[in-house]
């Protein structure tokens, strides 16, 4: 991900927000992951999905906003996939619009 914000003008004095996406088939994992990304002050969003007819889970999108290094990126990546397994939730992937 690092090379393709390169190739697109960002470095590490660009303000970007980096999306984390979870997926729990859990509601208490979901509101658990929440607690914790309050208690953080990570602005998040939750979302209730079904994927058959009667099998729903929860989407939660939790946004940081700051300069990132590469350094930085990795280890937020890290800490979000630990905090989804310490939580019992799915880390699905992470992403960023591009700035203009």
């Amino acid at each position: 991900m690092w090379q393709l914000w390169e190739e697109n003008g960002v470095d590490s004095e660009t303000e970007l927000v980096v999306n984390f996406h979870f997926y729990s088939s859990r509601k208490e994992s979901a509101e658990l992951l929440c607690k914790v990304l309050t208690d953080e002050n990570i602005p998040h969003r939750t979302e209730k999905t079904r994927t058959l007819i009667f099998l729903k889970g929860w989407r939660i999108e939790a946004d940081i906003k700051k300069k990132w290094t590469l350094a930085e990126l990795q280890g937020k990546t890290g800490n979000m996939f630990i905090l989804a397994e310490q939580t019992g939730v799915s880390l699905e992937g992470c992403g960023a619009l591009m700035p203009n």
